[in-house]
Formats: C-alpha cells, structure tokens, sequence
C-alpha cells in the first residue's frame, strides 16, 4: 500500500463493461495503472484508513496495489483494477484541451481551490460538495477569464462525467446549486 497526496496522482474517468451494460466510475491513474474507489474514510479517522489498507493489501496477497489518498475531503482508500479502462474524451471541446483541465482540476481541488465540504439546503444534507457560483468566482479569479468562459469549463466537467449536480438536474450554471466531482461519491 501507498500513501500519496492528491497531487501525486491523476483523476480521470473510467468505464466499466459488463455484458450488455457500461459503468461510468471516478477513478484515478498512478504510474500508468488505473485505480477504482474501494472505501472511504473521515480524514480523523487515518489510522483506521492505514489498517485497513495494509489489510487488503495483505489479503489479496500483494498482487492488488492499494492507494492510501488523503485531501480535503478525506481519506480514500483505492484499489487497482484491470477490469476496467479509461474514459476516451472529446480531445477539443469548448477550447480547452484535456491536459489543460486536468491541471485545472488539480487547483481546484487543491487547499487554495473550491470549498469542497458537506452543505446543507432545505433540512437535507448534501456531503462533499460545492457552490457553482463559488467555482465561476474562482476560475475567473485564478484563470482570468470571463465568467462566461468559466461557466463553459464548468459545463465541461460535467459533459466530461468529472463533476455532476448533486441530484444530475441541472447543466452547469452560475448559480447557487450544489456539484460535486464523481470522485468523491
């Protein structure tokens, strides 16, 4: 088992094919291997995390690598997976170019990036989220663009399955509605 910082790795989207159906899941690649959400942990709760890391990694007799991964949101726990394969993308959709977003991506989920934390609207919960207002702000701030232009990147990410509106209703807007990335489900 590894442990890494989100930096450390790249989120990417993956699709799993099973007979007559396909899976879109978050995912992650590391030193070219493709990694899936195995178990998710509060960022108090670590050593538990560590545990039961070292323990799937011990069970599956080290021919299965597992990532520890800690950020703002907390602690994941990923498991490597041959069964499924990357998410072929549109390279040149709205301008922006793959790498371009991955990088993009990366600061928004930094410490600096979008508030990404659990919110509560109308007596319901709505956990590891953000404000798509909140996301236009900061990539016209940090990317000194139009919101305009921000409201396309962010309507991007969810055509890309890397973000999604907490109940998939809404295309992306400058507004005050709650998204979250596909890697925190």
């Amino acid at each position: 088992m590894k442990i890494l910082d989100h930096k450390q790795v790249k989120y990417c989207n993956l699709v799993y094919r099973q007979q007559d159906t396909i899976e879109y899941l978050p995912g992650l690649m590391f030193k070219s291997k493709l990694f899936i959400k195995d178990k998710i942990f509060k960022i108090e709760q670590q050593k538990e995390a560590k545990d039961y890391g070292k323990q799937q990694f011990l069970d599956n007799k080290g021919e299965i690598e597992f990532l520890l991964l800690e950020d703002i949101t907390g602690i994941i726990i990923w498991k490597e997976s041959n069964e499924v394969e990357l998410l072929k993308g549109n390279s040149k959709k709205n301008g922006t170019s793959p790498p371009d977003i991955d990088k993009i991506i990366d600061k928004i989920r930094s410490e600096k990036g979008v508030t990404i934390k659990n919110r509560r609207y109308r007596l319901k919960s709505y956990p590891k989220c953000f404000i798509g207002s909140e996301l236009v702000d900061w990539l016209t701030k940090n990317l000194t663009i139009s919101s305009e232009e921000a409201v396309k990147i962010g309507q991007q990410l969810i055509d890309q399955k890397i973000i999604h509106h907490v109940h998939n209703e809404q295309e992306f807007k400058n507004d005050y509605l709650f998204y979250r990335f596909y890697t925190d489900e």
